[in-house]
């Protein structure tokens, strides 16, 4: 992906990483923490380097889900948690 001078591969590249990850569920638990760490590693870097923060966002909360269950959970809660305080803050 590195060498790559065509920005279309890149996309396409990225495209098929987010189909793989959010398919992921499907895939043998061993594949699973391979794929997510990959993604986490090269893929999330790239799309952010690219300005594409909402898949990038999108590859690191996946990945996570995968590699470090208990703390995508905590974290999900955590969040949901926030928004019911800023929804009835501004109610």
């Amino acid at each position: 992906v590195a060498m790559s001078r065509d920005i279309r591969v890149i996309l396409v590249k990225l495209a098929d990483r987010t189909h793989n990850i959010r398919t992921l569920k499907f895939v043998p638990p061993h594949k699973q923490k391979d794929v997510a760490r990959e993604t986490l590693e090269l893929y999330a870097p790239l799309a952010h380097r690219l300005g594409i923060f909402w898949l990038k966002t999108e590859l690191e909360d996946t990945s996570l889900r995968y590699l470090e269950p208990e703390v995508y959970e905590d974290l999900k809660v955590m969040v949901s948690v926030k928004r019911e305080e800023r929804q009835a803050y501004t109610e």
